[in-house]
């Protein structure tokens, strides 16, 4: 995908998939193994934009787009870590996270979602913001 040596795509480890589960709440899901299967069962891709994983993490290490919440050429610190790895959306933010309510998120879709939009708002959204938000006020 990429021509940058230094570049290779790093998956979560299973202790960073681990640490996710426990800081997820409310938690949905029945077990930690119920959490692993749903995470590593699901593509790697944002259920909004298609964005891959494998390419947020290129984006991020080559500098192409910049935040003080990126890692610098990958190196992952405490509180630098958004964009490299997707993320978990729930698609009802009140809701809790499980297998029926979560799906995989970039940074950025993510952060544009927040808890402001159910899924389905925000897929209406995202296809034309200025009707979508005219609409509510009718």
């Amino acid at each position: 995908m990429t021509d940058n040596k230094d570049w290779v795509y790093r998956p979560k480890s299973e202790k960073q998939i681990k640490n996710m589960f426990l800081s997820k709440k409310p938690m949905g899901f029945k077990s930690l193994i119920d959490f692993q299967n749903w995470y590593n069962e699901n593509q790697k891709k944002c259920k909004y934009c298609g964005l891959t994983e494998e390419e947020s993490q290129e984006i991020i290490h080559k500098g192409l787009l910049k935040s003080k919440r990126f890692p610098l050429g990958g190196l992952i610190k405490p509180g630098v870590f958004r964009g490299y790895w997707l993320e978990i959306d729930r698609k009802n933010p009140d809701g809790p996270y499980s297998n029926e309510n979560c799906v995989f998120s970039c940074t950025f879709c993510n952060n544009d979602k927040s808890d402001i939009f159910s899924y389905n708002q925000y897929l209406d959204f995202r296809e034309d913001r200025i009707s979508f938000l005219r609409k509510l006020l009718i």
